[in-house]
């Protein structure tokens, strides 16, 4: 208890130092407070102009493709907020910047997510708190009991894959010393299966994004299960909760990944 107590101490000084460091450019800040939530009403405007082009996408109305785009942004916005340093950890390991953590006398798999907070990730989770609403109050989405925990579930869940396949695949850099960055890469690929229905692809493709590559588990199945909507699974009252069970799992294993790698971590004066 009195470790637990200490780690928790580190993050809240962490997110207290990240919030005085973020203020420190206050019109930095006003920047990415204009141009984050641009691109995601850009987004919402694509969805729109696409619906009313095709009409329905995959049996998807518009209203229920806002409920989707809303679960996937707001997943998106909390990956920002603690995820963000695996978007480069190439260049953190090729620069030698891990030695630290090395040092300290704590996690390092700790230091390395909560050392530092990325608190201009507000500015993604804002919007995706708003297009999550709207999207929740368009489908007038019901908050029984049942469904705010699914939901909870749906979220967090969706929310530990992501922060799962940043990690794990970045971690792979302590064997490739590749600075190859993950985020770019997965960001096109979590819009592609998050920001339009995955029942749109051809079945080779969802079977991808469902069983290799299970991305179409960060949003997509929750909300298709809460819509009622065809699917290629089938778990009508489980969807949410198989999303939470298999974050939990896969970032499991992104953190067992990051553990190996660092065993092979070789400093940048070795």
């Amino acid at each position: 208890m009195k470790t637990l107590k200490h780690y928790w101490s580190v993050a809240a000084m962490s997110i207290r130092l990240s919030i005085q460091s973020c203020f420190e450019y206050p019109l930095a800040f006003v920047g990415w407070l204009i141009s984050n939530p641009m691109q995601f009403l850009v987004g919402f405007a694509t969805i729109k102009f696409v619906v009313m082009e095709f009409d329905a996408l995959a049996d998807w109305n518009f209203k229920e493709l806002a409920f989707l785009y809303g679960m996937s942004v707001l997943s998106h916005g909390l990956s920002v907020i603690f995820f963000t340093k695996t978007w480069y950890m190439g260049w953190t390991i090729l620069r030698g910047e891990m030695d630290m953590l090395r040092l300290r006398p704590m996690n390092t798999l700790f230091q390395f997510l909560f050392g530092e907070m990325n608190f201009v990730g507000l500015t993604d989770l804002v919007p995706g708190v708003i297009l999550f609403v709207y999207g929740c109050i368009s489908v007038q989405f019901q908050w029984t009991l049942h469904n705010t925990a699914a939901m909870l579930c749906a979220v967090v869940g969706g929310t530990l894959l992501r922060g799962a396949f940043y990690l794990g695949f970045g971690s792979l850099t302590f064997w490739t010393k590749s600075p190859f960055h993950v985020s770019s890469f997965f960001q096109e690929l979590f819009n592609r299966t998050n920001m339009y229905p995955l029942s749109m692809y051809p079945r080779a493709v969802q079977f991808i994004f469902t069983f290799i590559l299970p991305m179409g588990w960060i949003c997509f199945y929750p909300a298709s299960a809460f819509m009622g909507k065809a699917s290629m699974l089938t778990l009508p009252h489980g969807m949410a909760f198989v999303t939470l069970a298999l974050g939990i799992a896969l970032f499991a294993v992104a953190c067992a990944v990051f553990r190996a790698g660092f065993k092979q971590y070789e400093s940048a004066g070795s």
